[in-house]
């Protein structure tokens, strides 16, 4: 039976590469994902509480927040989140916040950024992608340096993330707890 996984991000290029992530984990017949995008993180902030609330009614057995830390806090921006989300009312939900922006996770694999754009050789690789500001604009200047192709994060965030693997992703801190989360609860 698959599970249901209701996901609350910021775009739909976010969901795309979640259900991705998911897919190294599981075979993609195992689960389907609801989703609510919220166009940006002050919509994200203001309903996410109430899309919890329609993902779980709506037979979600588990509950992913993605909210990128941009310029914000993180303990801060976490304990908003937590206020909505709360871990009494919904057990199995957890709140991934990417350092910067859900790209740093993609910037830790250059050998897919390198497949994905046919460049000719595979960027330099970044010791800790977490610290680069503006991941995506990052990730768009890297790829028009090197090979002079246009990067759209609707169309090829998804594409490297197909291509990454899991263990580049694990060069991020912040991607650790949803690892853990995965095996954990949802694989468990």
């Amino acid at each position: 039976m698959s599970k249901k996984i209701g996901v609350i991000a910021e775009d739909a290029s976010d969901i795309t590469v979640i259900n991705e992530i998911l897919e190294k984990y599981m075979d993609c017949n195992a689960f389907s994902i609801k989703k609510f995008i919220g166009h940006g993180s002050g919509k994200l902030r203001n309903k996410c509480g109430a899309w919890a609330r329609m993902l779980s009614r709506s037979g979600c057995e588990h509950i992913l927040v993605f909210h990128d830390l941009d310029r914000n806090i993180e303990a801060e921006l976490r304990d908003d989140l937590s206020k909505k989300i709360r871990k009494d009312e919904y057990p199995n939900s957890i709140i991934i916040i990417p350092i910067e922006e859900l790209e740093a996770w993609l910037l830790a694999d250059s050998k897919a950024i390198k497949e994905v754009f046919s460049l000719k050789k595979a960027p330099k690789k970044i010791s800790n992608c977490e610290t680069i500001k503006s991941p995506k604009e990052h990730l768009r200047d890297l790829v028009w340096h090197l090979g002079k192709k246009r990067y759209l994060n609707t169309t090829h965030n998804q594409k490297i993330a197909r291509k990454a693997s899991k263990n580049n992703f694990m060069r991020c801190k912040s991607y650790k707890p949803l690892d853990k989360y995965i095996l954990e609860k949802i694989c468990a």
